[in-house]
């Protein structure tokens, strides 16, 4: 399944950097999310990752401790893309991504294509489909995001991996720019409910 990072503990700080005629930008991210299970076990994970874009196209890498994983203790990602801003809110983002696990080595690779787009004034929608190239699965995704009030965000999401229907629920809480904590409920098909809470630090 997939998590909402933001609600889950992790951030991204943009740190620009001057170049002559364009600009790179670099953003890093850092979480903390303790997970508990309807079958009551609890653990705590940790990420950590960075990215760099110049224009549209970006590169970045990420280390991130598994839950409940009998082999493995961590998993490290290594995307790049290209995102297009198609005008009035939309847009759209193509990447590929390798992954790998700290025991098992090469785990997988895969494609992916998200359309961002707007929903109101303060309700946005994400259309994702991931193929994992490894497995020969598609999984599709719809998400939101929609402000309550205040500091608080909520987020849902629903999708299909090619074997289960899942969904997810969400809300976060920013105390400020850099401080920020989040609730969320992971779902499954014949899998019991996942409660994550996180929390985020900017720096």
């Amino acid at each position: 399944m997939k998590a909402f990072c933001a609600l889950a503990g992790v951030i991204a700080l943009g740190l620009p950097v001057a170049t002559s005629a364009q600009e790179i930008e670099a953003s890093s991210e850092f979480g903390v999310n303790v997970a508990t299970s309807g079958g009551g076990t609890t653990e705590t994970t940790a990420s950590l990752g960075t990215e760099l874009s110049f224009g549209g196209a970006f590169i970045g890498g990420s280390v991130e401790s598994l839950y409940q994983d009998p082999v493995d203790k961590a998993e490290v990602t290594l995307t790049f893309g290209y995102g297009f801003d198609l005008g009035n809110d939309f847009a759209l983002t193509a990447s590929y991504a390798r992954i790998y696990l700290d025991k098992s080595g090469f785990a997988s690779h895969e494609v992916a294509v998200a359309l961002d787009f707007p929903v109101s004034d303060n309700v946005g929608g994400t259309l994702e489909v991931v193929h994992d190239l490894t497995a020969d699965n598609t999984d599709v995704s719809l998400s939101t995001e929609f402000g309550l009030g205040g500091n608080f965000t909520g987020a849902a999401l629903v999708g299909y991996d090619g074997a289960a229907t899942y969904g997810e629920l969400g809300v976060s809480y920013a105390f400020n720019d850099n401080i920020s904590t989040g609730l969320v409920v992971e779902m499954a098909e014949n899998t019991p409910a996942v409660y994550n809470f996180g929390v985020t630090f900017g720096f």
